[in-house]
């Protein structure tokens, strides 16, 4: 029973943690309009993996980043760089795409989309304050244990979570009534606006 749960509970916190419209899933929905469903899964996949590493921080240096206030206030300030620069990024693509009235398809290989996932993923570092959160808010509770398997399984199920809410967006983006070409040139702006928001969300988490 102990193992089930912690499987539950990392499928759990993945499936969650991407429900919100966020750089991942919209960077996925994207995709799939611009491209195909298909390649959104490759990119999909490749920021899946990448959750693994993300939640493994999150859950074994949980209790160094509560003991130590510094190191998680290096991690923040990392991450407000790194979504000032996607935000840069995202607006400047806007822009470029604003005077195309048509969105060409854009057929990127695998290895490229599997490679965007990853990149996009590690740089994606805000949730792991959130792993981190959840895995103490279960431990102190008795719900969580550090130790193997459980621990590796609840992180396994944290990126198995993370796909198959990767998966929903791609797959019912255009049911929801997207237009194929202003959803692929707008939501650029949507993804500039976002990592800027959380930017500055983290700034006055550091310093408010």
């Amino acid at each position: 029973m102990a193992v089930f749960s912690h499987l539950l509970f990392g499928i759990i916190i993945g499936f969650v943690g991407v429900i919100p419209p966020g750089l991942l899933n919209l960077t996925a929905a994207k995709i799939s309009v611009k491209q195909s469903q298909k390649a959104a899964m490759v990119f999909a996949l490749g920021a899946a993996i990448v959750v693994i590493g993300q939640v493994y921080i999150g859950v074994f240096f949980s209790k160094l980043l509560n003991d130590s206030p510094d190191n998680l206030l290096l991690l923040e300030q990392f991450a407000v760089i790194a979504f000032i620069g996607l935000s840069i990024f995202f607006f400047i693509r806007a822009a470029l795409d604003s005077g195309t009235p048509q969105v060409k398809k854009i057929d990127k290989s695998a290895v490229k989309l599997f490679a965007q996932g990853i990149i996009l993923s590690v740089l994606n570092i805000f949730p792991i304050p959130f792993y981190i959160g959840f895995s103490s808010f279960l431990a102190g509770r008795g719900l969580f244990e550090f130790t193997y398997p459980m621990a590796h399984l609840f992180i396994l199920g944290a990126s198995v979570g993370t796909f198959m809410m990767l998966l929903a967006y791609i797959k019912y983006v255009k049911k929801f009534g997207f237009d194929s070409n202003t959803f692929a040139r707008k939501i650029n702006y949507i993804l500039g606006g976002l990592t800027l928001l959380i930017a500055i969300f983290t700034i006055f988490r550091i310093y408010g």
